[in-house]
């Protein structure tokens, strides 16, 4: 274990890597004395898709013990100690208070796995919390479908049963409302859309309880945005402007506490926490109509058949855009934008920004039971699959 501050030495430098070392693995920890030892337990158990014992030396575990007062330091090291075969590095690190934000941490984190696997010639960065269980075959199947493709890929997060069943009844239901509701529409753009990478079955969930990137596309992102909280969310968007290859697996799985105090000042544990707090208003909560997903999805696929035709001579780029936006006023910056932008996600948020503002005035949000029953006879309107597989209700 090696303390530091943050203006020492770059996190986890003086720990060499094992030259077998494929997946670093990053875990922020603050105060997780009731969760560390069973997070750090899963990554002794791991199996390959055939269940066979994982080889040890193709990851490490990178721990950033981040201004801890409870004896999760502690823990860890007699963790280390137990397990010696297993490449678990602690780092101890206070922090001061324009540093001691989740967003913060978990940049440093990744940037240090991008460095450390740079000297192996690359791999993949995954990322998992302090409070969470990783499937015996997580590292695999994450590493399964990088192979078949992926660059990025977004595990399913799911509360601890014991844990959830300790949730009061409100908060149980709004959750699992806001499940259906994200599942019924990543099902939704998986069949409009399309994508080769991502088809479906499929999920919605690209946070850090479960992520992972390989260090190619990490380079190409430019790495995390710097940000406070919501970091995942915020090099989501990051990831989608560069066309990452993004896989939602539901074969990639971990369990989370369902907590509703959390470590980050926003998250899950803060969503629960809103929803606490909600109690039996739920007819207050509302979302995004299917009316305004289904359009937008649509417009989405609209532009991606347009962009695929790019190099087309006798394209007509004035006409098509018109045909797809009658009502919006494209200045010559939107047109030539379309030639000068090197990634179709880049392109695309530059023309969703300038018909957001029309489309809230349009599709107004709606309670989310009518969104949810909304949803289901749309995708039931694109029929061969059977949604079973990804609904939770």
């Amino acid at each position: 274990m090696m303390k530091n501050t943050a203006q020492h030495a770059p996190f986890f430098s003086r720990a060499a890597i094992w030259p077998r070392v494929k997946s670093s693995i990053v875990i922020p920890v603050k105060n997780e004395e009731t969760y560390i030892l069973k997070t750090l337990g899963c990554f002794a158990l791991q199996v390959d898709r055939s269940g066979k014992p994982l080889d040890p030396h193709i990851f490490e575990v990178l721990v950033l013990a981040n201004n801890c007062t409870d004896r999760s330091v502690n823990y860890i090291k007699d963790f280390q100690h137990d397990h010696p075969h297993l490449h678990i590095h602690l780092e101890e690190v206070t922090l001061g208070p324009s540093e001691a934000n989740i967003g913060y941490i978990r940049r440093k984190l990744m940037e240090s796995a991008f460095v450390r696997l740079s000297q192996n010639g690359g791999g993949t960065i995954l990322t998992t919390d302090g409070d969470t269980l990783v499937a015996a075959d997580w590292i695999a199947q994450t590493h399964w479908e990088i192979e078949h493709g992926a660059e990025v890929v977004g595990g399913r997060i799911l509360l601890a049963d014991e844990e959830f069943e300790g949730l009061d009844p409100c908060t149980r239901l709004y959750h699992l409302k806001d499940e259906k509701y994200n599942l019924l529409i990543a099902e939704l753009e998986g069949k409009i859309i399309n994508p080769a990478v991502d088809p479906v079955p499929r999920h919605h969930q690209h946070f850090n309880g479960s992520f992972a990137i390989t260090s190619d596309c990490y380079a190409r992102s430019g790495g995390v945005p710097v940000v406070e909280h919501l970091e995942d969310c915020a090099f989501f968007e990051q990831l989608q402007r560069i066309d990452a290859k993004i896989r939602h697996s539901h074969n990639v799985k971990v369990h989370t506490s369902a907590r509703c105090i959390g470590r980050a000042e926003i998250g899950l544990s803060y969503q629960l926490n809103a929803w606490k707090n909600l109690g039996d208003q739920m007819e207050q909560y509302f979302v995004e109509s299917c009316a305004s997903i289904s359009y937008r999805l649509q417009l989405k696929k609209s532009l991606l058949n347009l962009w695929e035709r790019k190099y087309q001579p006798e394209l007509d780029l004035y006409s098509e855009l018109k045909t797809i936006f009658p009502n919006l006023a494209i200045d010559d910056d939107g047109y030539t934008s379309f030639y000068d932008t090197r990634y179709f996600g880049a392109w695309y948020e530059q023309l969703i920004q300038i018909k957001q503002i029309q489309d809230q005035q349009q599709f107004p949000p709606v309670p989310i039971d009518r969104a949810i029953q909304a949803l289901q006879i749309k995708v039931q309107e694109y029929a061969d699959h059977d949604f079973a597989h990804t609904s939770i209700l």
